[in-house]
């Protein structure tokens, strides 16, 4: 298809192109990467414009330009559709989104959309659903925010009684557990032996729970959590039992 510009005279009489650059109705697409639809339209309102009236292009030309700048529309319809469903699918997950001041985490309350574009809700504020980049599993999120203990091993010596300290964490947001059930092998010991420093995430267990364990003998301390998955931990913390066990207890062990 032949493009001319138009021409006129200049102060000398001569002829030349008139400076007429289509540059004053274009809009700036740069850094876009695509051709939208309206600088499709644009560019072919400009080749309706200044086509050669000597050459002019052919009915089937335009209808042919017009059947593509059709089909381009209808597809960025139906991409904006599908986003648009996707979105609703996000009610009720937990979702990471971008925003300008970093990424926000939360569940989505609701989707609406407004002018086309679908936005979530998230703790009462909306953000653009394109701007969602990460869909959270309910076993990521466990993992992430869940009860934790630290893995460590701890002694008892019968020489040098003292009470142990573990760091065990609760957890945090919906995944945090009220509070926990501790036990030496198979013995759960009694809520009266520990004692909880929920600041600092510390546990402490009274050296009273470890009065008759047996002497050069290690144990796995096992720890169940109230939280919504009732979530267990074991063998994470040992428990290594030294020294010389009083003869009080050495009956009672030999029965187990």
């Amino acid at each position: 298809m032949g493009l001319i510009a138009p021409v006129e005279k200049n102060e000398n009489g001569d002829w030349q192109v008139k400076d007429t650059a289509i540059s004053t109705t274009k809009k700036d697409t740069k850094g876009t990467g695509t051709l939208g639809k309206e600088a499709f339209l644009q560019l072919l309102v400009a080749q309706m414009k200044y086509q050669d009236p000597l050459n002019p292009s052919s009915d089937t030309e335009w209808v042919s330009q017009m059947a593509q700048f059709s089909a381009l529309e209808q597809m960025q319809n139906l991409n904006t559709t599908m986003t648009n469903a996707q979105a609703f699918s996000l009610i009720g997950q937990t979702v990471e989104v971008n925003t300008d001041n970093g990424p926000v985490e939360g569940v989505v309350d609701y989707v609406n959309v407004s002018d086309g574009i679908a936005y979530v809700a998230i703790d009462g504020k909306t953000y653009e659903a394109s701007k969602v980049n990460t869909v959270l599993s309910g076993g990521y999120l466990q993992e992430k925010y869940g009860p934790k203990v630290v893995k460590q091993e701890i002694v008892y010596n019968y020489d040098d009684r003292e009470n142990a300290k573990i760091k065990v964490s609760l957890g945090s947001k919906d995944y945090a557990a009220n509070g926990m059930y501790v036990a030496i092998g198979d013995n759960l010991i009694d809520s009266s032996n520990l004692s909880y420093d929920e600041t600092n995430g510390i546990l402490t267990i009274s050296k009273e729970a470890f009065y008759g364990l047996t002497s050069g003998k290690t144990y796995d301390i096992t720890f169940a959590f109230d939280d919504v998955y009732k979530t267990t931990v074991s063998e994470t913390v040992s428990l290594k039992v030294v020294g010389n066990q009083p003869s009080d207890t050495l009956e009672e062990n030999t029965e187990e």
